[in-house]
């Protein structure tokens, strides 16, 4: 797949290689993985990303951008381009992520949904759901037979059946037992992406030969290294 981390050959552009390797181990991984953290976060679930915003938003160190990070952004555009671009490969679009995220979501509560549907417990709740919207459907439409030139009682009849749904939606979520769907605001989930970003630009420069003191590189990886804390905390409770 061609972008800007892949030579022409597939290769990786800023690996570690050497003639003789390349004739005589093609498939040799590099010192540094640069794809560590891109393709960490792409098996991150909707629950494993909420818990890292939550811990990025409690952090000290997430409150303003560390000067080390930005400044060596600024120093290296075209490792940081290529970093971006290697993200993208494996993420997507912030939407594309999140979808992704939603289908390992859905694979780790696979265990749920098949006790559920075991006991029976499913069933009772489609049934549950079907008689709400009969019941949200029946009532306008009767109106509207019976008396559509009342605006006033169409009126009440809406209000109404809005607010069963909201109130028979509750109830029932509540009766289903699912875990509660994470909400996932757009920019806590950009700086999630820049976190990624910034640990693959660093493992990007190392794998180039450039040193980057100790403060700088813990810099670049602050980040990742708190959304693999996160995931592994959630891993711990769906255990």
């Amino acid at each position: 797949m061609s972008n800007e981390y892949h030579l022409a050959d597939g290769s990786p552009r800023y690996g570690h290689r050497t003639e003789e390797s390349s004739a005589t181990q093609p498939g040799q991984a590099v010192t540094v993985r640069v794809e560590e953290a891109a393709q960490g976060a792409a098996r991150l679930g909707l629950d494993d990303m909420a818990a890292a915003i939550d811990r990025r938003l409690s952090s000290a160190w997430a409150d303003a951008p560390d000067p080390l990070v930005t400044s060596l952004r600024k120093e290296h555009p075209e490792e940081l381009a290529a970093a971006r671009a290697l993200v993208k490969l494996h993420l997507g679009s912030q939407r594309q992520w999140r979808l992704k995220a939603q289908e390992v979501r859905d694979k780790q509560l696979s265990a749920l949904v098949a006790r559920r549907k075991a006991s029976g417990s499913a069933i009772q709740i489609l049934l549950m759901r079907l008689g709400l919207m009969a019941a949200l459907i029946f009532l306008p439409a009767y109106v509207v037979v019976t008396d559509q030139e009342n605006y006033v009682k169409l009126l009440i009849t809406g209000a109404l059946c809005f607010a069963a749904a909201l109130i028979g939606g509750h109830f029932l979520t509540i009766r289903a037992r699912v875990p509660v769907m994470p909400n996932i605001r757009g920019p806590w989930l950009t700086e999630l992406r820049e976190d990624v970003v910034d640990a693959t630009l660093a493992a990007i420069l190392q794998n180039k030969g450039v040193a980057l003191d100790s403060r700088t590189a813990a810099a670049c990886r602050r980040g990742w290294t708190s959304i693999q804390a996160a995931s592994k905390a959630m891993a711990a409770v769906r255990d």
